[in-house]
């Protein structure tokens, strides 16, 4: 589980304020992280920390196995969708995690949660497609049958060019994002925040 959203904060806010004290071997936290998907049912949590001073060069990514002395969870949240995995809060009482738990050096944390953002909003928009997909398909079960003055839905092609094109114009962004990510190409970055943009939007209107 990557654990970077606190409730009512958005990203920025929370890796600034979350913080962590040194205490060798160990870095001893106290704070938590809310809406984790995953949380409470994954084993191993990738957490971003503060372990240093202002900005994105203080914040560090740290490993946190369940079972860790004072990790807990919160309730399993309610959702509309998305129910395949649960969301919980991920909850640090001091929680001693020993330093060689760190990815990567002191101060890397808000690199390593930027990439693994980036095919994360991938993630999302790929969901948004698939499931636009399916209701196109059952949209078009549903207009073979359907009769409205006599004759079938399907013979009105408005409704089903829009929804088409909408679906099309999705798949060929997020999968030209999912290219860029994979080739590390200098517009990546950019491309992948398109894909979800668009596509969850425009998916979500299919």
């Amino acid at each position: 589980a990557h654990g970077l959203t606190d409730e009512q904060k958005d990203f920025q806010k929370v890796a600034f304020d979350f913080a962590a004290n040194e205490m060798a071997p160990h870095m001893a936290e106290w704070d938590q992280k809310a809406f984790i998907s995953g949380g409470g049912d994954t084993d191993v949590y990738v957490v971003m920390v503060r372990t240093g001073g202002k900005g994105p060069k203080g914040i560090s990514c740290m490993v946190v196995e369940k079972g860790t002395p004072g990790l807990s969870f919160g309730k399993k949240e309610k959702k509309v969708g998305w129910n395949s995995q649960p969301t919980r809060a991920v909850i640090f009482e001091d929680c001693a995690v020993p330093v060689s738990h760190r990815l990567g050096e002191e101060g890397q944390g808000f690199s390593i949660a930027m990439k693994g953002l980036n095919g994360g909003r991938i993630n999302i928009a790929s969901c948004s497609l698939g499931a636009a997909h399916a209701c196109v398909q059952l949209a078009k079960e549903h207009l073979l049958v359907r009769k409205q003055f006599g004759e079938t839905l399907s013979n009105n092609q408005a409704g089903q060019t829009e929804m088409a094109t909408k679906l099309v114009a999705s798949r060929l962004l997020v999968r030209e994002a999912a290219k860029a990510l994979q080739e590390e190409r200098p517009d990546a970055v950019s491309l992948c925040s398109m894909a979800k943009l668009f596509a969850t939007d425009e998916c979500f209107n299919v």
